[in-house]
């Protein structure tokens, strides 16, 4: 008995399929190694944390000899894997899938510049960082959003469309996430790789609420002072930097001289990588409050723990360091400042 061509297309189209998913797992079993060189690294601690392969999260603390230090192990695949320093920052971002053997080679203090070999989708990713890298070390969020827009819009088909969204676009209103998220093709958003950015964001460290001081570098003293966040009064702090426009600039401590010196203390932080012009530019604003600038901007340790990413960033606090507000509109600000000299008095 003979058997139809169509018989035979059929059982070779199921042993291709069978072929197919038993060459997926194995794919998907197969270990990940990463080996990180960073100049400046030195011997210290590094936090690696990733989505594992049992879908969990992998969360530990790795050992640096001379600089380097490797990683290896199974995976969710893809997953973002991010290696955060010892003051809990990152210095580097991954996406990882079983199998991938990265190589990332470059200073620890230059993290947008870094050398990644290994995978495609690693490689990608890393090229948009490189490129971007003025983008990504701005304080202000607005040009980095909008250059991953347009990636999205070129690159719809793309995991690494998906791996900018949910890693690094930082819009003001949630919504325009999902917004982005929708214009990329379904297959270009596996659920393991959403899952770790669920899991891996639930995880992150959440941002300090109480501030009892700050020692930063203080404009008229020429030094650096220790500004007393604690004391018999609500404190608002400024954060900005040359990126935001005077205008927003203006209307921001136009606003915040209506509060009267003895309702609130009020400062402000250039977070800026230099001082180079900040003299000049807080002279402008004519204010008689004090001026601040903390070198290495948001990296600077008495910032990390706040987690001021964007600029304008705007942290109210009662009497006792508390944080009462944290926004970016100066008339919320105010008024919770003033409900707070209400209750005081």
């Amino acid at each position: 008995m003979t058997r139809s061509y169509k018989s035979y297309a059929l059982i070779i189209l199921c042993l291709a399929v069978v072929v197919a998913v038993m060459c997926g797992c194995k794919k998907e079993n197969k270990p990940f190694k990463v080996k990180v060189e960073l100049q400046g690294l030195g011997a210290q601690q590094v936090r690696v944390v990733y989505s594992g392969a049992d879908g969990g999260i992998v969360d530990s603390w790795v050992k640096c000899q001379n600089n380097a230090f490797e990683i290896e192990d199974k995976c969710s695949n893809p997953s973002l894997l991010i290696v955060y320093n010892q003051m809990n920052v990152p210095i580097v971002k991954l996406v990882v899938a079983g199998g991938d053997k990265l190589e990332v080679k470059g200073k620890v203090l230059e993290q947008y510049e870094l050398d990644v070999k290994g995978s495609e989708m690693a490689e990608q990713y890393n090229a948009f960082i490189v490129k971007h890298k003025m983008e990504y070390k701005s304080a202000n969020n607005q040009a980095l959003n909008t250059a991953i827009e347009n990636y999205v819009k070129d690159n719809p088909k793309s995991i690494v469309s998906t791996v900018l969204v949910l890693n690094d676009y930082s819009p003001s209103d949630d919504k325009a996430i999902d917004k982005l998220l929708a214009m990329i093709d379904d297959k270009a958003k596996p659920e393991p790789l959403m899952e770790s950015y669920n899991l891996l964001k639930a995880r992150a460290k959440k941002p300090a609420t109480k501030i009892t001081s700050l020692n930063i570098f203080e404009q008229s003293s020429g030094d650096f002072q220790v500004a007393n966040i604690k004391g018999d009064k609500p404190s608002i702090i400024v954060f900005w930097d040359r990126d935001l426009g005077m205008n927003d600039r203006k209307k921001i401590f136009d606003e915040l001289k209506m509060i009267e010196p003895s309702q609130a203390q009020v400062m402000d932080i250039s977070l800026d990588i230099d001082s180079t012009g900040w003299h000049y530019t807080t002279h402008r604003d004519a204010t008689t409050w004090k001026h601040y600038w903390v070198p290495g901007s948001m990296m600077n340790g008495e910032i990390v723990s706040l987690q001021v990413n964007t600029t304008p960033t705007i942290i109210v606090t009662d009497s006792l360091g508390n944080q009462q507000y944290r926004g970016d509109d100066p008339i919320k600000a105010r008024q919770t400042v003033e409900s707070l000299y209400t209750k005081l008095s």
